[in-house]
């Protein structure tokens, strides 16, 4: 095992030391302040964190007046609770899950119980699915990868959002909202951390932000960040038993001499932001920026455990006998030998090497960039205000993984000399995704303080997407005897597909608020949009010619509506209670699937329909006990109208084409509530659960052929939905002080729970893999004076070994990933300007 941990744990022992002291002295030493003026700076702070004002329903409003369901957690509270990127802040959400996997996974998103799909670990984008929707301010944004810096806070919408967020909104809507240049004031803050988790290196994250006045109507804002992150999980090339086979050792990935790679999940981010604001009247204002995002993520988090097989195998000869031989990597004993003598579950073997490495052939990475370019407008009529914003994105990452054990099988039927293990070859995979986009709305919402509030506005987007995936195997052509000038591809590429996809959206937006009274509101929104969806999917099998495809297909439809409903009552200044009735939407697709032999496609194969939710809730926010209480608690239903799910199309000896289909309806429900309370100015606890189920509705069949005696597939009412907990629960404690010197102290020790969680829905009502309860603890705590702030965390205090996500099992044995080990930190912030 590995002490590199000792070395950050002297370094925040020493920093807890240096919270402790000053604070001893200040208490001893300095004149005594009145009670009533710590009092009031405590309640000053306080606020400052948790009376958030949030642009979710397109006009400002404080968090706990809006009447839905919204979240906000503003810069303060995020630097305090190290949140620096989305799968950190879903982490800390008990309405919404994600995996827990390594960062160069794209990951599927569940919110409120809305997944029909796989979500542990998977190489391949076409797999992930997500019901939430993710904005960078106005932007909509394909994926969730995009760190959290100089964000002046980050609004969480639940439920569907079609109305004022449109396509993707299924479950709700991620926003990041960014600081904003200043007029006449001039700012630079430096921010740094140091931090180790258990078995890695000394990761740094740092970022700088300059704010400055370029005249009195115009401001330059700038941000710069860079993450560089250590790995702790090793990687070895080539398994142990694996070392002496002759002809079938493998030569080790990339470094022929090297066989174990130390820390190889690590990670590369550099980042900024650069925005120009220029106040042309009071009244008028543009802002110009762009925002860009470099990020190599390598290696992969997890432990592999011993095949089967060869955990069984008792010499030797027997373990080579079934490496060799194993097609599938399930056989429970040696060659020749079915019956499981010690060990019957994959995930129950010993580690292949120890608790912190995988077995992975290949070098394995993602290389991603981000680029995003902005102009606003706003303008202030008197009647009501006008937004304008255009944005250009592209996103693009390429990288590579190993493909030993899904290749293994697709190539097995090679042979000895082609493609089995004791050829001394396996398969990897690389990977293309881009996406570009343009999009652009303009909004009016009315100002004033009379019965009726409105909003009205006009929306475009157009988005290009390629997914490009390929599979290769050293020595195929030549064992194959591929001609590339008649084939096509690339030299011992074995496998290609791209999934290419241009959408066009046109909508039209709203909302009007009426107030029958001071305490009554109603609001009724909709959305009409017209769109034009055109999708290629082009799948090469340069090896067997099994699956060969080049299919285009458009769908568009015109006056497509979704609308929205609420209620609200204020039955005083600090308890509103609100009835939601609200939809989201998603675009359809096209598959790659095709006619095979005499059996044709059907339409429902060849395409799959958008789906939508329809959501019921009632929910209650406010205060109690003289404000020492606030709660947010909501019940809600949501309809799942034609779920999008995958689907594969078997052709021939168990090869796939891969593809999705419109699923039976479903639904979830649930019960969500957060409390927080203060003892006084110094203590306050916080409380949030949820929980959720969700299932199919209907029995149905999908058929891919209009002859309906083969191809079939069938869904079955009661089969529950995966990928959330049924029950999550987030508790925990905190400290506030203000000393006589001037310092302010913030300590903290927090909990989490989450249930047993389903890896993907149920199958003809046996369930998936299901990923066990855990517990995970974690503590801070924050010193701070005038321009400075010192923050120390220690994330997993406990160092549990809780299994979040993870690979499917093969001929390398399982591979559990877990949650980040104990992690010890320090961060320090300082404010030149």
């Amino acid at each position: 095992m590995k002490t590199k941990q000792s070395t950050i744990a002297a370094a925040v022992s020493a920093a807890l030391i240096s919270l402790s002291a000053p604070a001893v002295w200040a208490q001893q030493a300095a004149p005594a302040a009145t009670p009533q003026s710590k009092d009031a700076k405590l309640d000053a702070k306080d606020d400052a964190i948790t009376k958030v004002y949030v642009t979710a329903s397109k006009r400002s409003e404080l968090a706990s007046k809006v009447p839905y369901n919204v979240t906000a957690i503003g810069e303060e509270e995020l630097r305090r609770e190290n949140i620096t990127d989305a799968k950190r802040l879903i982490t800390e959400s008990v309405s919404i899950s994600a995996p827990g996997n390594s960062a160069r996974f794209t990951d599927s998103v569940t919110v409120r119980g809305l997944n029909v799909s796989p979500v542990s670990a998977n190489n391949i984008e076409q797999f992930v699915r997500s019901t939430l929707a993710y904005y960078l301010d106005d932007t909509p944004l394909p994926h969730m990868g995009y760190r959290i810096k100089d964000v002046a806070r980050v609004e969480t919408l639940l439920g569907p959002q079609g109305t004022l967020y449109g396509s993707g909104s299924l479950g709700g809507t991620v926003r990041y909202i960014t600081n904003q240049p200043k007029l006449g004031k001039t700012e630079f803050k430096v921010n740094t951390g140091f931090y180790q988790t258990q078995n890695g290196g000394i990761s740094n994250d740092t970022d700088l932000v300059l704010n400055l006045p370029l005249g009195s109507s115009v401001a330059l804002r700038a941000s710069v960040a860079r993450l560089d992150e250590k790995g702790y999980t090793d990687r070895v090339s080539n398994p142990p038993w694996n070392v002496n086979n002759g002809a079938g050792t493998w030569t080790t990935k990339p470094d022929a001499n090297q066989n174990v790679y130390e820390d190889d999940d690590w990670q590369k981010v550099n980042g900024g932001r650069v925005a120009l604001l220029w106040k042309i009247t009071p009244d008028l204002s543009v802002t110009l920026a762009h925002t860009q995002q470099n990020q190599l993520a390598h290696g992969s988090s997890g432990v592999s455990l011993t095949p089967l097989g060869i955990a069984n195998a008792t010499t030797a000869a027997e373990k080579l006998a079934v490496w060799n031989f194993d097609r599938y990597g399930a056989q429970c004993g040696p060659e020749g030998k079915t019956a499981c003598p010690t060990y019957t579950n994959a995930f129950t073997t010993p580690y292949a090497v120890n608790d912190h490495t995988i077995l992975s052939r290949y070098e394995e990475f993602s290389d991603r960039s981000f680029k995003l370019d902005s102009i606003d407008f706003d303008w202030n009529l008197g009647f009501a205000k006008l937004h304008s914003s255009t944005s250009y994105f592209s996103d693009e990452r390429f990288g590579q993984a190993d493909y030993t054990d899904k290749g293994h099988v697709f190539y097995f039927l090679l042979g000895d000399s082609g493609a089995r293990i004791k050829s001394g070859r396996s398969a990897y995979m690389t990977f293309d995704n881009r996406y570009t986009g343009l999009a652009h709305e303009t909004r009016l919402t009315s100002t004033g303080d009379g019965p009726i509030k409105w909003i009205a506005g006009l929306f475009h987007t157009r988005t290009d997407r390629s997914l490009k995936f390929s599979e290769w195997m050293a020595g195929l052509d030549a064992y194959n005897g591929i001609d590339r000038n008649a084939k096509g591809g690339r030299v011992d590429e074995g496998y290609a597909e791209d999934l290419a996809k241009k959408y066009t959206e046109t909508a039209v937006f709203g909302e009007v608020g009426y107030r029958p009274n001071d305490k009554w509101l109603m609001t009724l929104g909709g959305r009409v949009f017209k769109f034009e969806d055109t999708a290629r999917s082009y799948i090469k099998d340069f090896t067997y010619d099994l699956v060969d495809s080049d299919k285009t297909n458009s769908t568009s439809d015109n006056g497509k509506a979704y609308f929205k409903f609420n209620t609200s009552y204020q039955f005083n200044p600090n308890l509103l209670s609100y009835l939601t009735l609200s939809q989201g939407y998603r675009p359809g697709g096209i598959n790659g699937f095709r006619d095979f032999g005499a059996n044709k496609i059907t339409k429902e194969g060849n395409e799959y329909a958008p789906d939508s939710t329809f959501n019921k809730e009632l929910g209650l926010k406010g205060s109690f006990l003289d404000r020492k209480l606030y709660v947010e608690t909501a019940i809600y239903r949501i309809e799942w109208k034609d779920p999008q799910t995958y689907r594969a199309q078997d052709v021939e000896n168990g090869f796939p084409i891969n593809g999705t289909t419109n699923g039976p309806k479903a639904h979830t429900q649930g019960f969500e509530f957060a409390a927080r309370y203060k003892f006084n100015s110094n203590w306050s606890t916080t409380y949030a659960t949820a929980t959720t189920m969700g299932e199919l509705d209907e029995t149905s069949t999908h058929c891919l052929y209009q002859v309906t005696t083969t191809g079939c597939r069938t869904f079955h009412a009661g089969d529950k939905l995966g990928g959330s907990a049924k029950w999550k629960h987030n508790a925990g404690v905190r400290y506030n002080t203000y000393f006589d010197n001037g310092m302010y102290l913030s300590a903290g020790l927090s909990g989490r729970y989450v249930g047993t969680v389903r890896s993907d829905r149920d199958t003809n009502g046996v369930p998936p893999t299901l990923f066990p309860s855990y517990a995970i603890y974690s503590a801070n705590a924050t010193l701070s004076r005038d321009k400075w702030d010192l923050s120390v965390y220690v994330r997993n205090l406990a160092n549990s070994q809780a299994q979040v996500s993870s690979q499917p099992i093969g001929i390398t044995g399982a591979r559990p990933i877990y949650a980040q080990p104990r992690t010890m930190g320090v961060n320090l912030s300082y404010q030149f300007l």
